[in-house]
Formats: C-alpha cells, sequence, structure tokens
C-alpha cells in the first residue's frame, strides 16, 4: 500500500509514514496508525509520538491539549489520512486530510458570523463559532477515527480543498 502525502506528511518534522502495526483485538486501535502531540517551548515545537496508538493513550495525550504549550494532535492512518486536533483545553478545531488529497473541517449548527480566538499550530486564529467544538464532541471524532479507520460520518465536513 502506498501512503499518499498530504499536508501531515510535508510538514518539516515529517519523514513520511511509518505505521505501527498492532493486534486490533489485543489493543483496540487501528492498524498502521501514528498518533503525535505537537509540545511548544518558547518560539519552538516538537513532536511527540506515542509509543502505542491505543485508545486510552489517545485519550490521554487529549487531555494534555491546553490550547497553550500543547495545542495540536495528529493522527495519522495509512490509506485513510491524518486528523488534526488544534486548541484546547475546552474548545477544539478538527481538519481532516483524507488520503485522495482532499480536506475538510468540522462544523457544527449554522454561521452566525461569530468568532472564537484558539491557539493551534502555536499561534492565535480567530475561527468561526460553527468550528469551534466542545472536549466532548472532538474526542469522540478522534477516537471513532483511529478505531474505526474513517472520519466520522454523523458530523458534518466542511470541504476546504476538493480531491484532485
Amino acid at each position: 500500500m502506498t501512503w499518499k502525502r498530504g499536508h501531515f506528511a510535508e510538514t518539516p518534522s515529517r519523514n513520511g509514514f511509518r505505521g505501527i502495526p498492532v493486534d486490533l483485538k489485543k489493543d483496540n486501535v487501528s492498524v498502521e496508525a501514528r498518533i503525535e502531540l505537537e509540545v511548544w517551548e518558547g518560539t519552538l515545537n516538537r513532536r511527540e509520538r506515542l509509543p502505542q496508538p491505543t485508545l486510552p493513550a489517545l485519550r490521554e495525550a487529549l487531555l494534555r491539549l491546553d490550547g497553550d504549550r500543547a495545542d495540536s494532535l495528529w493522527i495519522e492512518i495509512e490509506d485513510a489520512g491524518a486528523l488534526c486536533v488544534g486548541g484546547g483545553p475546552s474548545r477544539f478545531v478538527m481538519v481532516s486530510f483524507r488520503s485522495d488529497g482532499s480536506s475538510a473541517h468540522v462544523v457544527i449548527g449554522p454561521d452566525d458570523g461569530t468568532t472564537v480566538d484558539l491557539q493551534v499550530g502555536g499561534q492565535t486564529g480567530c475561527y468561526p463559532k460553527v468550528m469551534v467544538l466542545p472536549a466532548s464532541l472532538a474526542f469522540e471524532i478522534a477516537e471513532r477515527f483511529l478505531e474505526f479507520k474513517e472520519f466520522d460520518p454523523r458530523v458534518a465536513w466542511a470541504v476546504d480543498c476538493p480531491a484532485g
């Protein structure tokens, strides 16, 4: 199987996909998965790869997202794509980078034009409120992606970049 390089794989700290094969029945995780937490130390960041991409390890890493020092987490699954969870500790944005080259973000409710300041990727951005999710929903979407290797079909995904 070939991993299609997208935004996640093109960032300078990435060297292609190196998945960790696991036994689904033993660890209740996705095959060929990788999870990394982005941690900031002043103006420099480092990526912490979780040793095992399990649901309990994912939950622990998601709880570390504080919207300041730790503000983004990446889940990458071969042949599915990558999911970025950004923000914290109680408000998050989620962006998918699918293996077909498309990307989308989760939206909830109608867009009323209001915005929310949220730190993601080391800088504060002004996000439409419709993109900002509560922790419970963001964690559920991330866990579903890891466990079932699919972007949650129960939520609305607004396309940022179509497949191409």
